[in-house]
């Protein structure tokens, strides 16, 4: 285990003023039959590839990674894919055929071979967050072949077992904080792992969640983070909550069903990027699922001032811990 111990928590006047230039390609490749969009960037077409997938579910980290992490395309070839129902691909087509989780494995799939033979490598690395750890982890576990090393953020283990965890964590905070007001709110969401409207109760949760920094921990990256959402021209009028919404109905089963606890043995290095402070997808299970597999090679990296979201919580932190990630793996070729 690595503690990352930010020296700027709540300084962003040391980001490097962001890309507009970045992209170096644009393109929407048909995938599983739909047609999807996906952006390359790098320094040199010689860098081996990441591909990152976003989380959400429908929630593309897009304008994110250009805004935050553009510096990645030193060490790699930088691949981000929004999927069906998200993003530019959602624009493309806002109803696309067959959106579950098991379709958007499969495109994952497709993708990474395209990749592969395109730039003809062998291995490339792959990055899952949140929702998107749900798909990367499946991708290893059937492909351990296409992958060089998989990297977890906020990695998703057990969403029922998560929940439980989660509601316990909260009802601590709000009554030492005697907050009776949270507290019947936090009653009417009791979890129950057969109720319908999981999606509606796990949007006020967070809610709730955020309020006691459960969720976003380092609140001072929530205005640097709305900025980075409108900064580049084709986000500028995107409808965030509304995709989230849309798609996410239409996976929330997928979603909440989602158990990847009985992945015990992979065969590919695993690493794990975790903020101490979440409690939206709670990172102890993520510790305690790592402890016990079984890998060529693990490693968990702690963000001691991140939630959910360390890429934005702590940007440059962040993109530490991604060139230590390459430099390790590329040692030992």
């Amino acid at each position: 285990m690595v503690s990352c111990k930010s020296k700027t928590n709540n300084d962003y006047s040391k980001i490097l003023e962001p890309k507009t230039d970045l992209v170096t390609e644009k393109m929407y490749l048909e995938l599983g039959g739909e047609s999807q969009y996906v952006e390359i960037s790098s320094s040199s077409s010689d860098n081996p590839i990441l591909l990152f997938i976003h989380g959400g579910p429908a929630w593309p980290q897009t304008p994110q990674l250009r805004y935050y992490s553009s510096e990645l395309t030193n060490k790699y070839t930088l691949v981000i894919w929004e999927q069906r129902g998200a993003g530019n691909s959602y624009k493309k087509n806002s109803e696309p055929d067959n959106l579950t989780l098991e379709q958007i494995i499969k495109d994952g799939h497709e993708l990474t071979d395209w990749l592969k033979n395109n730039y003809n490598q062998q291995k490339i690395y792959l990055a899952g967050y949140s929702w998107g750890s749900l798909i990367g982890i499946d991708l290893i576990s059937k492909y351990p072949e296409d992958y060089k090393a998989y990297i977890g953020i906020s990695q998703i283990i057990n969403m029922d077992k998560g929940m439980l965890i989660s509601q316990n964590w909260l009802k601590e905070q709000i009554i030492k904080a005697d907050d009776t007001k949270a507290l019947n709110s936090l009653d009417s969401l009791k979890y129950i792992s057969n109720y319908t409207d999981k999606l509606d109760r796990f949007f006020q949760q967070w809610t709730l969640l955020n309020k006691y920094r459960g969720a976003t921990y380092n609140q001072a990256s929530e205005k640097e983070t709305k900025k980075a959402m409108s900064f580049y021209e084709d986000y500028k009028d995107y409808d965030w909550f509304k995709v989230w919404e849309q798609s996410s109905k239409k996976l929330q089963n997928d979603w909440f069903t989602a158990n990847t606890a009985d992945i015990d043995t992979v065969k590919v290095p695993v690493v794990l990027l975790e903020g101490r402070h979440d409690w939206n997808i709670p990172s102890i299970l993520a510790e305690e699922w790592l402890d016990k597999l079984q890998a060529p090679k693990k490693k968990l990296y702690w963000f001691e001032n991140s939630g959910h979201g360390c890429l934005e919580e702590e940007p440059q932190e962040f993109n530490k811990v991604m060139f230590e990630i390459f430099e390790e793996v590329e040692k030992e070729k």
